[in-house]
């Protein structure tokens, strides 16, 4: 009986916790750690681990800092997996993303990792699928299934809601993290150097600026 018991304790305890997370509209509290590709933050004693978009590390503040992360809930395996990104916008284009056919939560994030929503919005509006395929594993196809499948619903929801562009403030960037975030990401030093050489021209910019230039250009290349 005991065992009956214990079993059914833990199936609705995890159950509950799914449920729990399945509402979460964002996670506040201290960030512990992050790299390009994930965020651990602490709330009340939990720490919770969520994939972002490489974009949004550049303006995550240093571990031990208070930050908030919005926050998408989604099941890989059966196993749930929580998404993180740094506000409403990114989170409900991210969502918009993986309604397209053949576009997973991994591609979702890698586009939003190297395009704003503002500029995928334009790319998709426009019918740029080259830029679309600037993105690293989005090929020709998938680049007209995103057209195709989306432009329709995003005019509906720039009429609704009223995309707003991006503003983008000036800053220098520092080249070692732009270096460290595409190493993470799998590009090799010698790729990186001779994007160096071509973006990083002392002009103001920041981080997130300087490290999407050098994507852009490692895309084309490859």
């Amino acid at each position: 009986m005991w065992d009956i018991s214990y079993y059914k304790i833990v199936y609705f305890l995890d159950g509950f916790l799914v449920w729990c997370l399945r509402l979460l509209y964002y996670l506040e509290g201290t960030l512990k750690e992050c790299s390009p590709q994930h965020a651990i933050i602490e709330v009340m004693g939990l720490c919770f681990y969520i994939l972002i978009p490489a974009s949004f590390y550049f303006i995550l503040p240093s571990p031990g800092n208070r930050v908030k992360i919005y926050t998408c809930l989604k099941f890989k395996d059966e196993e749930p997996i929580l998404y993180g990104f740094p506000g409403k916008e990114e989170r409900e284009f991210f969502n918009l993303l993986t309604t397209v056919s053949g576009i997973g939560p991994k591609a979702a994030l890698s586009l939003l990792g190297h395009l704003s929503p503002s500029q995928l919005s334009r790319a998709i509006l426009l019918e740029e699928s080259e830029v679309l395929t600037c993105v690293p594993g989005i090929g020709s196809k998938t680049a007209r299934r995103l057209i195709y499948e989306l432009k329709e619903k995003i005019t509906q929801r720039q009429g609704e809601t009223g995309l707003n562009e991006l503003e983008e403030k000036g800053g220098v960037g520092r080249w070692e993290d732009v270096r460290q975030a595409l190493l993470a990401l799998g590009y090799a030093p010698g790729e990186i150097s001779a994007a160096r050489k071509i973006v990083d021209k002392g002009e103001p910019l920041t981080l997130e600026e300087l490290f999407k230039k050098a994507l852009l250009f490692l895309a084309e290349k490859r």
